[in-house]
């Protein structure tokens, strides 16, 4: 049994070329996020949240963000009713947990290429940290992130002794919850389906030579 990726054809791809790929470069977009819509009140300046949910924020980001605490930029939060939330009893609200409060910020560090990371943060009443797409431990210092060319590298060297399609190739920057890790995915592009696409990847963590997940071959 054969696992990849299927990925949904648009009217145009711009595919990466093994020769000609530009650097790899984490660049999301601008959003101003309202999760919880009317259930919510959005907060535009940190100091307004309570001052418990602004120690533990600052406490986390002395914990996880040692080199980059200057390059985090407060873009919003939102105070969540989450009684009103659920009060239309839709089942789909309930397979994950709500929070009481949502904090969203951007990273931006071009010496490591990252024009734009957005960072969401989900704490509880109390402060306690529900959610984070940023590893909590090992991920704070720049030094710890390989290069960008040598992680390419390496990614490119394993796509050949499998014989991946290294002409048509993407490349998508991600933090894994699975493994608690900032992941650089290549996928590299196997058959075109009706209306779709079939990619082979390989998943490498930004900080190690090393393949965590990739397409399996039975």
């Amino acid at each position: 049994m054969r696992h990849s990726y299927l990925i949904t054809l648009v009217l145009a791809i711009h595919w990466f070329s093994a020769t000609g790929q530009e650097k790899m470069i984490v660049q999301e977009e601008d959003f101003t996020a309202y999760t919880y819509q009317s259930a919510s009140k959005t907060v535009l300046s940190l100091n307004k949240l309570p001052q418990n949910i602004q120690n533990e924020t600052k406490k986390l980001f002395d914990e996880s963000f040692w080199d980059f605490k200057d390059s985090i930029h407060f873009v919003n939060a939102q105070i969540v009713d989450i009684i009103s939330y659920l009060k239309d009893g839709d089942p789909h609200k309930r397979h994950s947990v709500i929070p009481k409060y949502e904090l969203n910020f951007y990273l931006k560090d071009a010496s490591i290429g990252i024009v734009r990371y957005n960072i969401t943060l989900h704490l509880d009443d109390y402060g306690q940290i529900l959610k984070l797409n940023w590893p909590r431990h090992g991920a704070g210092s720049r030094k710890m992130f390989l290069s960008r060319e040598t992680i390419k590298e390496f990614a490119l060297k394993e796509a050949n002794r499998r014989r991946y399609n290294l002409n048509k190739f993407l490349v998508n920057f991600k933090y894994n919850e699975t493994f608690d890790r900032l992941c650089w995915e290549f996928s590299f592009f196997a058959k075109e389906l009706v209306g779709a696409a079939e990619y082979n990847f390989i998943k490498l963590p930004w900080d190690e030579l090393t393949i965590i997940d990739s397409t399996t071959h039975n």
